[in-house]
């Protein structure tokens, strides 16, 4: 009887943990929820994979420079129910992205929304 129970405080334990680390992947502390930035640039790369889809943007600065933007959308699953198609974005197309900045000042951006050169919109969280 007092193996089972130990057992059973464990694998409680045990489930406690793998839970908690689930609901942190998809948390969006990481970026400032706050203040939704606009970033317009040329694709260098988009990764249709799981968990997320990501976007290489090349964005010009004030002065002219080119910086590389990641920008992380949802998984292909969540966007293909809002419209998404893994050849809507393609290396060289410019996109308008909305979203939000990572909080750390790296060039990473937690995607929105996306506009493509055409003017369609589409939502980048696949909820809408």
């Amino acid at each position: 009887m007092k193996n089972y129970r130990t057992i059973c405080a464990v694998l409680a334990i045990g489930v406690l943990l793998v839970s908690r680390s689930g609901v942190a992947h998809h948390s969006g502390s990481a970026f400032d929820l706050d203040h939704p930035v606009t970033l317009k640039g040329n694709v260098a790369n988009f990764e249709w994979s799981n968990p997320h889809v990501f976007i290489a943007l090349d964005v010009k600065d004030e002065k002219g420079n080119v910086e590389q933007w990641r920008v992380e959308g949802n998984s292909p699953n969540m966007l293909t129910r809002v419209g998404w198609k893994r050849e809507m974005i393609k290396e060289g197309d410019q996109l308008t992205v909305s979203g939000f900045l990572a909080k750390n000042g790296r060039k990473i951006m937690r995607l929105h929304s996306v506009t493509l050169g055409n003017g369609q919109q589409f939502d980048g969280e696949g909820f809408k």
